[in-house]
């Protein structure tokens, strides 16, 4: 249940692009979310298998990586660790500033949204830290509000088609000022298609969870592939939806008022304010997500030697609270420096973010001839093969092609952030080997996460 509601949590992450991805792309755009969603669903297919096989090791997909040499790299564990997490801890300043802004909005007014939003995040990295079974009672009810806003934005356009314009669909209206040959639509296709990766990847979280999961080699595969479906329909079916309610030019506007104009449109003032409040919940979802799966995959680097062995502290109910305290310092700090200003830092944590995903597949097929794993765990057949080579190749392109798009400063953020890890988990490894060496009892051994009680979705 913990690892679908991680998936459900970003079920509506399509809110922070959608609007500016309209405004160059107009209704094209629905397609590019369709197709990255489409490529997130397959490559769970792999991660279910090496979750599976593997579930030892918090922190899910991006730990796969180490084995993307035969004899295993350390460079590369931590390379693809480190970026998982810059990929993901702007998506907590993004969540949490868009729901203090709608929570400013709707009651709070004269409230600054900065503020709010660290507030909130407080609360949030509070009940992260007293373990998965409380994060797990509340997800579920904010989940149950997601699955809700999700529910009338999708199906209420057939209850009610007549509010549904079908000519703002078809894959043909541009915004103006578009102009260009297939050339340059083609770069900004591969520009929005990186940053739409960063939201239409999101069903790979709920791999993140799966060392807490019990009897995880029977069960990460129905969990895998039911974040997948619960993803591909957010991220395919919310843009048909919203384009077909207020148009290429609607869409625009502030996503709050998107989102709350279709609600109207379909069950009027009752509709509008549900998807206000659903809304502002299902960001807080999203928060809490994205902060699971952050803090957990900074545990594990500091478990394999990349960090500080502060970073794998760990309470009594099993929260890697060392970790927490890390990100919930990273992430004030965000907010106070960046404010409502953090597109820019998204789009270069995406260039991590696409790293992990250009890696893991490499890792699937030296993995995959392999004949270690946990007993009782499965193996695709010989197709996943040729899945991973072009789920690779594919997202090495827009990494490359796509990210040139944003320009050398976002490149170069996301460059020297990515790459920061290599000389601290040197010099950390380092240090410990000393430390081993000087001594019969190191002293660096860190604890393992426990499992939380977990019940198949």
């Amino acid at each position: 249940m913990t690892a679908v509601l991680v998936a459900t949590g970003g079920s509506l992450m399509v809110v922070v692009s959608l609007g500016a991805m309209a405004g160059e792309l107009g209704n094209v755009s629905i397609w590019v979310w369709v197709a990255t969603a489409a490529i997130g669903g397959l490559q769970c297919l792999l991660i279910a298998e090496l979750a599976s096989r593997f579930p030892d090791r918090a922190g899910g997909t991006a730990q796969f990586a180490y084995r993307a040499l035969p004899q295993g790299s350390p460079t590369l564990g931590a390379l693809s660790a480190w970026c998982y997490w810059f990929a993901w801890t702007p998506g907590i300043a993004v969540n949490l500033i868009l729901a203090a802004t709608f929570l400013e909005d709707l009651f709070l007014p004269g409230v600054p949204p900065v503020a709010l939003a660290l507030a909130i995040g407080a609360g949030l990295y509070f009940i992260t830290a007293m373990g998965l079974k409380l994060s797990t009672v509340i997800n579920a009810t904010l989940a149950l509000v997601a699955v809700g806003v999700v529910a009338l934005i999708v199906l209420g356009p057939l209850f009610k088609p007549q509010v549904f314009d079908f000519s703002q669909v078809l894959p043909s209206v541009r915004p103006e000022g578009s102009d260009g040959g297939l050339g340059s639509q083609l770069a900004l296709i591969a520009k929005w298609a990186f940053v739409a990766t960063w939201s239409a990847y999101a069903a790979e979280m709920a791999s993140t969870v799966c060392a807490e999961i019990r009897r995880p080699e029977q069960k990460m595969k129905r969990v895998m592939s039911v974040s997948a479906v619960i993803c591909f329909i957010s991220f395919s079916a919310i843009p048909v939806a919203l384009f077909g309610l207020v148009g290429v030019e609607g869409i625009q506007g502030d996503p709050f008022d998107v989102f709350a104009n279709a609600g109207d449109l379909l069950l009027g003032s009752t509709g509008r304010i549900f998807v206000e409040l659903g809304l502002a919940a299902v960001l807080i979802l999203g928060a809490e997500t994205f902060i699971i799966g952050s803090s957990r995959t900074v545990y594990q680097m500091a478990q394999d030697g990349h960090l500080p062995t502060f970073f794998a502290k760990i309470n009594k109910r099993g929260a890697p609270v060392g970790s927490i305290a890390w990100d919930a310092v990273v992430i004030g700090i965000m907010l106070v420096v960046f404010g409502t200003s953090v597109v820019d830092v998204v789009a270069a944590a995406n260039f991590g973010y696409l790293i992990v995903f250009v890696l893991m597949p490499i890792a699937y097929l030296v993995l995959r001839r392999s004949p270690a794993g946990r007993p009782g765990s499965f193996r695709w057949g010989k197709f996943s093969v040729v899945l991973a080579v072009l789920l690779s190749a594919v997202n090495l392109v827009i990494l490359v092609v796509g990210g040139i798009q944003w320009g050398w400063s976002v490149v170069s953020v996301g460059v020297t952030v990515s790459l920061l890890i290599l000389p601290i988990s040197w010099a950390t490894r380092r240090h410990r080997a000393r430390t081993a060496a000087a001594s019969p009892e190191p002293s660096d051994a860190v604890p393992v996460l426990s499992s939380a009680t977990e019940t198949a979705p």
